[in-house]
């Protein structure tokens, strides 16, 4: 009998004592810049050409990874921002779509705070780099006076330039509509902030291909007002911010970039300026970071009550059991 009483009374207690589930409170503080930052698009938002680049694409000073760097220790109060850059060297705004569409970014997508996004370079400088290398010969180890050689058949060129001229028009129709699918895709599957840059101009101010400047303006000036006119909707609703990096770079791309190599890709001065571009246009906005703590006030209450209940559970077990062994005592004399 005492035996199975004790055990009763002791399950009790163990019931009364056992932790009660805390529930937790999620506090957001209001901050500037974004927590969680994911980078799409292509080689110039890779970090490709930069010292120190690799596949990783965190190993170089690229405009991703100095953004990360600065709001990482501004955030450093809230548990740091977090970059996360997914960008595929040589992708076209058609290749960014599919990548989307299948999901290999949904992940990120879902919880980014800003999705930073650098496309449509491809689809027209990818048909310049091919003219020069494929009809014109020109490769980063042609001199100066392999170029002039190249280029002395002015009405050859002319023809050859009509043709990539055309085909420039024709990839840029494409890009308006697949544009649009990008940003509607993203936003189907994020609720932070989207960063659109514009692209910039890498033959602006070379002197080498200045028989090139003018059509190069005129079909970069073409895709980046695509970019900023679709920036808003048919009822002026804002689907993205619009980056400027042109107008930054504007009569500067000999500096900015690796071209006198016959690369078009920012140099380590070109992504400090894409930084600060792009840093400008993510602070017009605010962000949330989420702070997940117990809730003090309600698992205090809680832990108080279970401690009354313990504490009388236990005062009533020790009671019965000695008033047990009392009469178990008195029987047996």
């Amino acid at each position: 009998m005492l035996k199975r009483l004790t055990a009763f009374l002791t399950a009790a207690v163990m019931m009364c004592a056992a932790p009660l589930a805390c529930s937790a409170e999620v506090i957001e503080h209001e901050v500037s810049v974004p927590p969680k930052i994911l980078v799409l698009g292509d080689s110039i938002a890779a970090g490709y050409g930069l010292e120190g680049y690799s596949e990783d694409r965190y190993s170089c000073a690229s405009y991703a990874n100095l953004l990360h760097d600065q709001y990482d220790a501004e955030l450093k109060d809230y548990g740091g921002c977090t970059l996360v850059n997914s960008a595929v060297v040589g992708d076209t705004s058609q290749q960014l779509l599919d990548h989307i569409n299948a999901g290999e970014f949904d992940a990120d997508l879902a919880d980014s705070d800003a999705v930073i996004i650098s496309i449509g370079g491809n689809d027209i400088l990818g048909l310049f780099l091919d003219f020069l290398r494929n009809d014109l010969g020109i490769t980063p180890e042609s001199t100066m006076s392999d170029i002039m050689d190249k280029t002395k058949d002015i009405i050859g060129i002319a023809m050859d330039m009509k043709d990539m001229s055309d085909d420039m028009d024709k990839a840029l129709k494409e890009f308006s509509g697949t544009l649009d699918d990008i940003i509607n895709a993203v936003n189907s599957k994020n609720s932070g902030k989207i960063v659109m840059q514009t692209l910039y101009d890498p033959l602006d101010n070379f002197t080498a291909a200045v028989a090139f400047q003018s059509i190069s303006k005129d079909k970069i000036s073409k895709l980046n007002s695509i970019i900023k006119d679709h920036a808003v909707d048919e009822n002026g609703n804002e689907r993205y911010i619009v980056a400027d990096v042109f107008s930054q770079f504007d009569g500067h791309g000999k500096e900015l970039t690796n071209i006198n190599n016959f690369d078009i890709h920012p140099n380590k001065n070109g992504h400090t300026l894409i930084a600060a571009c792009i840093d400008k246009v993510i602070r017009t906005k605010k962000y949330v970071y989420r702070e997940t703590v117990p809730d003090s006030s309600e698992s205090g209450e809680k832990g108080k009550n279970a401690m009354l209940m313990t504490g009388a559970a236990s005062g009533g077990l020790v009671v019965v059991i000695a008033a047990a062994a009392l009469l178990r005592h008195r029987k047996k004399g």
